[in-house]
């Protein structure tokens, strides 16, 4: 199967084609390497420097039949978002541009990778597929728009889609990828265990949790790859969650990473950041029913 790959030398993207090499497919890359990084572009893959708002050159890469796209590429810290709009909507532009270029190349298949931003704040303890959608950030706002567009196109053009639901990705499958300018809680943890920061700061303390700071649910890259492998295979159209179905506050998962490592994390108590849930735990039923896949 030969697949296309968005986002391909990022933090994600990168274990993503790692896996699918591994795994005997062959695969293209497109990145603007914003965050990527050209040590973790696979040799066995083909690279493309490309940015996804270039609609002219994006359409260059589609000179071979594709199977499969599996979409990575967007920025994706939730604060930011809420200070920079026009960034974030190029998100939006850039999916379409993929969609146009799947639709007059016969692309059949894509896999997107949403969030569970897209849900805002919960309404219940566990989050399906039918919890309400009704995002808090404009991240999360432009990962809802880009599902709906992409289902749009699905019913227009027939095209075969699953729309992956991340809750927080930790963890490594062996490349190292260390992000420069991080937003996520476990590379800022790993700055600060390294002495690159002094602090993690955490933002807020006064949320309705079991110890005021923010729950969420950590999926493994491994399994969060493998789980979009197994969905190159589905032959239905499907919105799914990843996640473990198990939450840990800010606060639990420090205390975790210290004693696991015997190591103190230093930290100090800031304001709550626009655009923040208090809480978001997955259920993941339906990624156990339609893909055979549970986090290992």
């Amino acid at each position: 199967m030969n697949v296309l790959v968005t986002g391909g030398a990022g933090y994600i993207g990168s274990a993503a084609v790692k896996m699918l090499i591994e795994d005997g497919y062959t695969v293209t890359i497109i990145d603007n390497m914003s965050k990527g990084q050209e040590r973790l572009i696979h040799q066995e893959a083909e690279f493309h420097k490309i940015d996804l708002t270039d609609k002219e050159t994006l359409k260059s890469v589609f000179n071979k039949k594709y199977d499969a796209i599996i979409h990575f590429a967007g920025y994706k810290a939730a604060g930011e978002s809420m200070r920079n709009a026009p960034k974030y909507s190029q998100n939006i532009v850039g999916t379409i541009n993929l969609l146009d270029c799947m639709v007059e190349n016969k692309v059949p298949k894509i896999i997107f990778s949403s969030s569970a931003a897209v849900y805002g704040e919960p309404e219940r303890g566990t989050i399906d597929e039918n919890h309400p959608t009704v995002p808090v950030n404009y991240y999360g706002f432009g990962k809802l728009a880009c599902e709906q567009i992409i289902e749009w196109y699905a019913k227009i053009h027939a095209i075969n889609f699953v729309n992956l639901r991340y809750f927080n990705v930790i963890g490594d499958v062996g490349l190292q990828y260390k992000d420069p300018a991080p937003e996520n809680i476990l590379p800022i943890i790993d700055q600060v265990i390294n002495g690159e920061r002094e602090h993690l700061t955490i933002f807020g303390d006064d949320y309705p949790t079991r110890d005021g700071t923010c729950i969420r649910d950590y999926i493994e890259l491994r399994d969060l790859v493998y789980a979009h492998i197994l969905a190159l295979q589905l032959n239905s159209s499907e919105i799914i969650n990843l996640g473990t179905g198990t939450g840990m506050t800010v606060l639990e998962l420090i205390k975790k990473i210290e004693t696991e490592r015997n190591v103190t994390i230093p930290y100090k108590i800031g304001q709550r950041r626009p655009g923040d849930p208090a809480a978001l735990k997955a259920s993941n039923e339906k990624a156990k029913k339609m893909l055979h896949w549970s986090p290992q």
